[in-house]
């Protein structure tokens, strides 16, 4: 019952992570960041305010846009949820598995890593969206979710270890693995950069096209192209040596990173040439995020421990 309810609590953190992320980029293609130009507070209140007759006068009423500030607001708190979530696993941890080493000690980093992101979104407000740190925002959110991720393949396995009991354990695909994951982080951090900096010339530049945009950038923006292709080299690799593996959630997940990886690649290639939707942007950004988690599940899968 214990270990089914830990695995469940992780479950939920990793899920509502995953749902902030997507949040976290609507905030970004809404143009939502500075919605509330203050932190923790928005315009000075707990509850944003419904008007700008409820704007306190040291804060200028041209801020405020009500549509921007309610998704701004809940943004931070669907984190309060997940910093909630987060609480409640290392309460369990603590109770439960205060002898199992590696799920305490991950219990813990997440909670670390949900602090850091607390302190970082305060100062992505007060840096008013300073690129890097927007960065290393994103950065840490892939990180947690990373680290829940293997909480959840760790947990279910401790009511389930009969199931991973003759995985045959191959050191090509665990490297390929940690490689695949390496390249899917520093793949969305260019992406992010790129959408950055896009952002800062159209903002410098507003009667420039989308081509234009997309050309004053410097040339590392051919290898987030690159690097794309260089996923899909290595998810199918991948697929490849697990062709014939006898757990099926592990060849599951091997095509689900294959097909993620592709979709990714063709929704990436139709916004360089094709004026799409901003939601676009958003689904390619949260689909590549899924991609970090089922990677760090199925490298776990393969461990016969």
């Amino acid at each position: 019952m214990k270990k089914k309810l830990f695995f469940q609590s992780a479950v939920t953190a990793t899920l509502l992570s995953y749902l902030l992320i997507f949040v976290g980029g609507l905030v970004r293609v809404s143009g939502s960041g500075m919605g509330c130009p203050d932190w923790p507070k928005c315009f000075g209140r707990w509850i944003p305010p419904l008007s700008v007759d409820q704007i306190p006068s040291y804060i200028d009423p041209t801020m405020f846009n009500i549509t921007l500030a309610w998704i701004e607001y809940g943004n931070r708190m669907l984190g309060v949820l997940v910093g909630i979530s987060i609480i409640i696993l290392n309460i369990l941890a603590i109770y439960y598995f205060r002898k199992h080493f590696s799920l305490l000690f991950s219990s813990l980093l997440s909670l670390v890593i949900v602090i850091a992101e607390g302190f970082l979104g305060a100062l992505v407000v007060s840096s008013v969206l300073n690129p890097f740190i927007v960065s290393l925002h994103m950065l840490l959110a892939l990180i947690l979710v990373s680290v829940l991720s293997y909480i959840c393949i760790q947990s279910f396995k401790l009511f389930n270890a009969e199931y991973f009991a003759n995985v045959e354990k191959n050191n090509i695909i665990s490297r390929g693995l940690i490689f695949l994951w390496i390249l899917i982080i520093i793949e969305i951090l260019l992406g992010t950069g790129i959408r950055t900096n896009i952002e800062l010339i159209a903002i410098d530049n507003p009667l420039l096209s989308k081509g234009e945009q997309l050309n004053a950038l410097s040339s590392y923006k051919y290898l987030h192209s690159l690097l794309g292709f260089g996923l899909l080299f290595f998810s199918i690799y991948i697929n490849y040596y697990l062709r014939d593996n006898s757990l099926l959630l592990a060849k599951q997940l091997g095509y689900f990173i294959l097909a993620m990886v592709a979709l990714q690649i063709f929704l990436g290639e139709l916004m360089v040439f094709f004026d799409l939707p901003q939601l676009t942007r958003l689904f390619h950004t949260w689909g590549s995020s899924w991609l970090v988690g089922v990677i760090i599940i199925l490298y776990n899968c393969m461990k016969n421990e």
